[in-house]
């Protein structure tokens, strides 16, 4: 008896220290993964004997409003062209309960974006190229298809693309390596004659240039067919954020990047749910979760030039 009741002396404290730890804001994002759920950051008990009453209706309404909402926000980006909030920012989806307003020219200087087959990559890089496409600032874009064209071909005529080339034209590869040298020759002398360090400094003080910005979809193919271009991508990464270039590439991996890219497309976006080995190569410090999202959505997950990183969904099919 006095055994008995030690023991249930000893695990009524411990019952009401395990209440104490269950209680937590219950006013985050909920997500589910298919085999736990999730509000916020906190985690909740696989069993539902063990959840806490008003647990049910918060994940039941959470689950439903992002149903909801999600087609919303898309109807709402397309109205304006998927633009962002500022005038150098582009609509790239949903941050939890909020737009994902994202700039490259903050976030990067430099970008690089990498999934396996079917995570979104290429409707990642029409849905950014739609935006800038839109914006009201002076913009620029050479865009580089090595998938026959699928990703790059509707935005051929826009008047903001200089360049439009595939794999099926390799010709029009060595001639954007041509232009693209001399851009940078071209920017580097006018900075120089203005006195100014930067972009920035070059628009206030002197005159108007537009940000050029390389958009290229499968990197590691184009770089294996022209190894010439390696050179000049390396040399905007190195040089291009004071001069206003900015290289935006999307590769299945890291297989094909060489290092001079690497340590300079220091904002990357993992796509779908990576092996913690890809993330780690990448810089990511925490692992992705995996999120059960309508089947014209996919998540994703951004690490900023900075190091910040933050979860992120896009629409595909738009």
């Amino acid at each position: 008896m006095l055994a008995f009741s030690a023991l249930s002396l000893g695990v009524w404290p411990l019952s009401r220290l395990a209440q104490r730890l269950r209680e937590f804001p219950t006013d985050g994002p909920v997500s589910f993964d298919g085999k736990d759920v999730w509000i916020g950051e906190h985690r909740l008990p696989r069993r539902e004997i063990f959840w806490r009453k008003n647990w049910h209706q918060v994940v039941w309404d959470g689950l439903s409003a992002q149903r909801q909402d999600l087609p919303r926000a898309l109807a709402k980006a397309k109205e304006i062209g998927f633009r962002g909030i500022r005038p150098t920012s582009v609509w790239l989806g949903v941050e939890g309960d909020g737009v994902f307003d994202f700039c490259l020219s903050e976030a990067g200087p430099h970008l690089l974006i990498v999934g396996a087959t079917g995570t979104g990559k290429s409707e990642l890089l029409r849905l950014l190229v739609s935006g800038w496409l839109s914006q009201p600032e002076p913009l620029e874009l050479t865009l580089i298809d090595f998938k026959g064209g699928a990703t790059m071909a509707r935005f051929a005529r826009h008047p903001k693309v200089v360049a439009l080339a595939t794999d099926l034209a390799t010709t029009e590869v060595v001639n954007i390596a041509k232009t693209l040298e001399g851009n940078l020759a071209d920017r580097q002398r006018l900075l120089a004659e203005g006195g100014a360090a930067n972009i920035e400094e070059y628009v206030k003080n002197v005159a108007r240039l537009s940000r050029h910005i390389i958009v290229i979809d499968e990197l590691g193919e184009l770089l294996r067919q022209n190894p010439v271009l390696a050179v000049v991508l390396e040399q905007v990464a190195a040089r291009g954020r004071s001069l206003g270039m900015h290289l935006v590439a999307a590769n299945q991996s890291l297989s094909g990047v060489s290092r001079g890219l690497l340590v300079n497309l220091r904002a990357r976006i993992a796509m779908g749910e990576m092996d913690p080995i890809d993330l780690s190569q990448l810089g990511f410090r925490l692992r992705t979760k995996p999120q059960i999202l309508p089947a014209e959505w996919r998540a994703a997950r951004l690490k900023t030039g900075e190091g910040f990183e933050l979860n992120f969904q896009f629409p595909v099919g738009f």
